[in-house]
């Protein structure tokens, strides 16, 4: 059934989700090519919220264009479309899907302060800097350095007390911001990666370390 939000489904790229833009043309009664345009013509405006990068897959022997957007940049878009009933439901549909896929991962237990800021600036770097390593391997890297800076094993974060999971967030905000300065000089992935690494050692020399931490390597 067309124009039924409840059948939006995104796509998670690292630890992001992104709407393909082939979804978003049926369910507001249009074609993909007009909404392929719009984005060409805005892209500037587009990119002020990420990156993207047009992408081509092949079907029947004919090759079709598309983008993944973020949040942002869909809402963006359904901004630039006309104030029609359908993109109304759509803008409706897509805050649910987004939200809902956001509270997935929150109850997974991975959840802490600033763990999707860090994540989805890592994100950005990675797609400016057109890293031909897999997205996932950068965002399991960062996992693996915010553990070994606390002495963690991979899934005990969880475990640990309130305090423990505050001063993980402050690290995983530091990493934000580290990220999004190394994009605002022109840094690749991995001159961003050691930046965060060397900002992360200092940061947590200045917090008051605890003697054991539940599942803590020993």
């Amino acid at each position: 059934m067309r124009n039924q939000p409840s059948l939006i489904k995104l796509r998670q790229v690292g630890f992001e989700f992104r709407v393909d833009s082939r979804v978003i043309p049926d369910l507001l009664n249009n074609q993909h090519k007009n909404v392929l345009a719009l984005l060409l013509r805005y892209q500037s405006d587009f990119e002020e919220f990420g990156t993207f990068a047009f992408q081509t897959r092949k079907s029947g022997g004919r090759e079709t264009k598309f983008v993944l957007l973020n949040r942002s940049q869909s809402e963006l878009l359904l901004t630039y479309s006309s104030n029609t009933p359908e993109s109304r439901r759509l803008k409706i549909g897509l805050i649910k899907a987004f939200d809902k896929a956001r509270n997935t991962l929150e109850a997974s237990g991975n959840y802490i302060p600033f763990y999707h800021a860090a994540h989805e600036s890592l994100q950005t770097v990675i797609d400016e800097s057109g890293s031909s390593t897999p997205a996932a391997i950068h965002h399991m890297n960062l996992e693996k350095l915010i553990n070994k800076t606390f002495g963690l094993h991979p899934g005990t974060r969880k475990e640990q007390p309130i305090e423990i999971r505050l001063m993980i967030g402050s690290a995983m905000a530091l990493a934000s911001r580290v990220y999004k300065q190394a994009l605002a000089n022109g840094q690749d992935h991995k001159i961003a990666y050691h930046s965060v690494k060397t900002q992360l050692e200092g940061h947590i020399s200045q917090l008051t370390s605890p003697k054991v931490l539940k599942g803590g390597l020993q």
